[in-house]
C-alpha cells in the first residue's frame, strides 16, 4: 500500500502572508472557543452559532492559504517533492508490512493526525524584518489565558463526568444534584461472605435471669444448654452399635464452633429523565442467605415443616440441586427485597424535593446510617443494615450552606388491610395511633472539587451541621394482633403522649492528610407505659423522661503518600443504673418501680468498630464507651482504586455503669483485629472492582463478663465455671460496580 503526500514549498512573502493568517486565526479560536464552554453551559444557541463561526473561518483561511500557495510554487517543485516522499513511505513500508496497532483501530479511535501541523520548509532567509515582530505583538495582545477560563471549569468537568457512575447518596449534602447522567445506570454490588466462630459465648451459659441471654445466641444447637453443654444425643447415638433409644455413653461431644457463608445481590438502578428528574430504587437479591440453606429436600408453610420425602430425593444426604428461596415454601424470608423507591426533581432556584422510601444518613452514620459500611476500604460490601425512612423533603443550597425540612411518616399505627379481600387497597385504620415527624437540617459542605483544591494548597477545610427531628404520638396499637378482630385491635389502645426531640450534630475537620471528624446526639423527651408489648395492654401512670445522649470521635492521618495511616476511634452513649443488659436484645427500657428515666443511649447497628462483642455478641454499641486505636499500611495504593494493604485494630470497651454489666464490673473486654484486604482498580468509579479481604478478631473478655459474684458468692448454677476468650475468622469476596 503506497500513500501520496506532496509538499509545499513557500518563498518568503508567501510564508510571511501564511503566518499571518495562521496568527490570526488561532486570536479569533482563543476568542470564541471559551464561548463553546461556558460555565452555565445553558446557552446551546451561543454555543451552536460559535461553533458554526469557528468551522467558517477555518475553512477561509485554508482556502486563503490555498490561493497563496499556488501564487507561489511551481508545478516542477511538487512533482519532485511527491515523488520522493512517495518512495521514502514505500521503502517505509516494505521494511515493516505488519500495520500498526493504530492503523487496526477504527477511524474514530485513532489518534489525531500531527502531519497537518507541520510548518513547511522554507529557504533560509535573513533576519526577519521588524514587520514579524509587529504581528508578534498584536497576536500577543489578542491573546489571553482568562479567555480559557480556570483551570477549575476544567476540573469541575472532570468530576461531573466521574459522577456519572457514583451511585446516588443518602446525605443530601453529599449528593450531585446537577450531575449529567444516562437515561439509566446501574450500581451495586455482590458479595459472598464466610464466617468460622469459635466460643463466641465466651463459655457461658443461658442464665434465667436475664430476658434474651446474648450469649445464649452463639451456643451450636448440639451443645445446647438442655443437655448441659455436653453435646447432643440423637436418634442411634454417636459411637458404638447403633441403639434405639441410645445410652447416654453414646452422648456426641459438644462443639463450640460455627461456621457457614451467606451472600447478597445488592442493585441500585437510577432512571434519569433529565438532569433534573431521577428516580432511585434499591433491590436486595438473597439477602444474606445462607449458601446451601434450600436443599429441595427442605419445605414448609404456614404451619410448620412439611414431614415426608420430596419427590425424587430419598434422604437429605442426596440432595441434587438448591431451588431458589420463597417465603414459606423453603424459608420463612422472601426472595427479593425493595428496599428503597423515591424520586429527585432538582430546581437551580428553588432548591430539590425528594419523596419516597429513601436511605437515612446523617454525619458518621451514629444515629442515621444508610449502610454505607465502616470497613478498611469504607465500601458498602460488609454492611448489613440502614436505616430507611418514608418523607417529603425538600433542601436548598445556597454558597454551600445547605437548609432543608421534611414531613416523615415514621409510624403510621394499625393498618386496614383484610385479607379476604385480596384486591384490597390497604389504608390507615386511625389518625391517632400515628406518630408524625417533622425534620430540620442545615449544613455547610464544601463541593468535592474546592475541597481538594484546599487541601492541596495546606488550607483547612471545616464542614459540618445540625439535624434536628420532632416526633409526637398520642395512642399506640402497638401490641394489636396482625390478623385480629376489631375488638382486638379497640382493645390494644394505650397512651403514649410522646414527645420526642433528636438533635445530633456533626463537624468534619481537615488538614492535608489529617482527618478529624465527630458526630453527637441526644434523645429526649418524654413517654408514657413503655412495658413491652403485652396483649391486652396495661397502663403505668406517670410519664418517663427521656434523657439519652451519644457521641463518637473519627480520626485519621496518613504518611508516606498515603500509605501509612494511623486511626484514633472514641465514643460513647450514655447507660442506665436502673436496668441489667447492654444488647439489643434485652429489654433496656422498662424501669424498676418508682424510677422513671430512661437514659440508655444506642448506636445504628451498622456503626462498627470490632468483629465480636458489639457486632457480635451485643449488636450495637450501647451504655458504654470505647477507645479503638488501629494503624493499615498499603503496599499498593494507586490513584485509579487498586488497593493492597493490612490494618490492625485494638478495642477497649468499659460499661458506662458497672450496675449494667452482667458482673457488676465495668470492664467488658479488649479485642484485636486484623485485617488483609485488596481491590483491583476496575470499573469507572473509583471503588468499583474485585473486592478482597481476610479478617480474624480474637477477644478477651473481662470482669464484666463474668458470671455474677456477690460477696463471693456466685449466682446459682455457675459456681466454678470460668469464661473464655472467643475467636472469629471472615473472608469476604465482593464485586462493586
Amino acid at each position: 500500500m503506497k500513500r501520496s503526500l506532496s509538499v509545499t514549498e513557500l518563498s518568503a512573502p508567501g510564508l510571511k502572508a501564511s503566518e499571518a493568517l495562521v496568527k490570526a486565526a488561532i486570536a479569533s479560536l482563543t476568542r470564541v472557543i471559551p464561548a463553546c464552554y461556558a460555565p452555565d453551559r445553558t446557552s446551546s444557541m451561543r454555543r451552536f452559532l460559535a461553533i458554526i463561526w469557528v468551522v467558517s473561518l477555518g475553512a477561509t483561511s485554508a482556502a486563503a492559504q490555498g490561493s497563496s500557495t499556488d501564487d507561489s510554487t511551481t508545478a516542477g517543485a511538487r512533482h519532485g517533492a511527491a515523488t520522493a516522499e512517495e518512495e521514502a513511505i514505500s521503502e517505509g513500508e516494505e521494511a515493516s508490512p505488519e500495520p500498526s496497532r493504530e492503523e487496526d483501530l477504527p477511524p474514530q479511535l485513532r489518534a489525531p493526525s500531527m502531519e497537518g501541523l507541520q510548518s513547511p520548509t522554507a529557504p533560509a532567509a535573513s533576519a526577519a524584518p521588524a514587520a514579524d515582530d509587529s504581528l508578534d505583538e498584536e497576536f500577543d495582545e489578542d491573546f489571553s489565558e482568562e479567555d480559557f477560563g480556570d483551570d477549575e471549569d476544567m476540573a469541575a468537568d472532570d468530576a461531573k463526568l466521574l459522577g456519572l457512575a457514583e451511585p446516588p447518596a443518602s446525605d443530601p449534602t453529599l449528593a450531585s444534584w446537577t450531575t449529567p447522567r444516562p437515561v439509566f445506570s446501574l450500581n451495586g454490588y455482590f458479595r459472598v461472605r464466610g464466617n468460622w466462630m469459635d466460643n463466641i459465648s465466651v463459655r457461658r451459659i443461658p442464665l434465667d435471669r436475664l430476658n434474651e441471654d446474648p450469649f445464649a445466641r452463639w451456643i451450636p444447637l448440639d451443645n445446647a444448654a438442655s443437655s448441659g453443654g455436653n453435646g447432643v444425643l440423637p436418634q442411634g447415638g454417636c459411637s458404638g452399635e447403633a441403639a434405639s433409644p441410645a445410652g447416654q455413653d453414646q452422648r456426641c461431644g459438644g462443639s463450640s464452633t460455627l461456621t457457614f457463608a451467606n451472600t447478597r445481590l445488592r442493585l441500585q438502578p437510577t432512571l434519569s429523565l433529565s438532569d433534573n428528574i431521577r428516580l432511585h430504587m434499591m433491590v436486595d437479591v438473597f439477602d444474606n442467605l445462607v449458601l446451601g440453606s434450600t436443599p429441595e429436600v427442605k419445605s414448609v408453610n404456614q404451619f410448620g415443616q412439611i414431614p415426608g420425602r420430596a419427590p425424587g430425593v430419598p434422604v437429605d444426604s442426596l440432595t441434587q440441586t438448591l431451588p431458589p428461596p420463597e417465603s414459606f415454601r423453603n424459608t420463612v424470608g422472601d426472595n427479593i427485597y425493595f428496599r428503597r423507591v423515591w424520586g429527585e426533581v432538582t430546581n437551580s432556584t428553588i432548591g430539590q424535593l425528594r419523596f419516597g422510601r429513601m436511605g437515612h444518613q446523617w454525619g458518621l452514620g451514629m444515629l442515621w446510617n444508610a449502610g454505607e459500611g465502616t470497613n478498611p476500604l469504607d465500601t458498602a460490601l460488609d454492611s448489613d443494615f440502614q436505616s430507611e425512612i418514608d418523607r417529603i423533603q425538600l433542601i436548598g443550597k445556597f454558597k454551600g450552606i445547605f437548609f432543608g425540612v421534611s414531613w416523615d411518616f415514621a409510624n403510621k399505627g394499625y393498618i386496614y388491610n383484610p385479607v379476604a379481600d385480596i384486591q384490597n387497597i390497604p389504608i390507615d385504620a386511625t389518625r391517632e395511633d400515628d406518630t408524625r415527624q417533622w425534620s430540620f437540617l442545615l449544613a455547610r459542605r464544601l463541593e468535592p472539587l474546592k475541597q481538594e483544591k484546599r487541601l492541596a494548597r495546606g488550607k483547612w477545610v471545616i464542614n459540618g451541621g445540625a439535624y434536628f427531628i420532632y416526633r409526637t404520638q398520642f395512642l399506640s396499637t402497638s401490641t394489636a394482633p396482625l390478623l385480629g378482630t376489631l375488638a382486638d385491635i379497640e382493645n390494644a389502645f394505650v397512651r403514649r403522649d410522646a414527645k420526642v426531640y433528636m438533635p445530633d450534630g456533626w463537624l468534619e475537620v481537615l488538614w492535608k492528610d489529617l482527618r478529624l471528624e465527630v458526630e453527637f446526639a441526644g434523645i429526649f423527651g418524654q413517654i408514657q407505659n413503655i412495658s413491652p408489648g403485652e396483649f391486652p395492654p396495661t397502663a403505668e401512670g406517670a410519664k418517663f423522661k427521656l434523657r439519652q445522649w451519644g457521641v463518637a470521635f473519627e480520626g485519621e492521618y496518613r504518611f508516606l503518600q498515603k500509605k501509612l495511616g494511623v486511626f484514633l476511634k472514641g465514643g460513647a452513649a450514655s447507660g442506665d443504673p436502673d436496668v441489667v443488659g447492654l444488647s439489643q436484645y434485652e429489654d433496656l427500657a422498662t424501669q424498676p418501680v418508682g424510677q422513671k428515666n430512661v437514659s440508655n443511649f444506642s448506636f445504628h447497628p451498622d456503626y462498627r468498630i470490632d468483629l465480636i462483642l458489639w457486632r457480635r455478641i451485643m449488636g450495637r454499641i450501647a451504655g458504654a464507651y470505647y477507645l479503638a486505636p488501629a494503624v493499615s499500611y498499603d503496599i499498593i495504593r494507586s490513584d485509579f482504586g487498586r488497593v493492597l494493604g493490612a490494618k490492625l485494630d485494638f478495642i477497649y470497651s468499659r460499661a458506662m455503669y458497672e450496675q449494667q454489666a452482667y458482673a457488676s464490673q465495668p470492664n467488658l473486654g479488649a479485642e484485636i483485629d486484623l485485617s488483609i484486604y485488596y481491590r483491583t482498580e476496575d470499573g469507572p468509579s473509583f471503588k468499583d472492582g474485585f473486592y478482597a479481604a481476610a479478617q480474624f478478631g480474637i477477644l478477651f473478655p473481662l470482669n464484666g463478663l463474668r458470671y455474677l459474684e456477690v460477696n463471693g458468692i456466685r449466682e446459682p448454677g455457675t459456681e466454678g465455671l470460668e469464661i473464655s476468650r472467643a475467636m472469629t475468622l471472615r473472608l469476604i469476596l465482593g464485586i462493586q460496580f
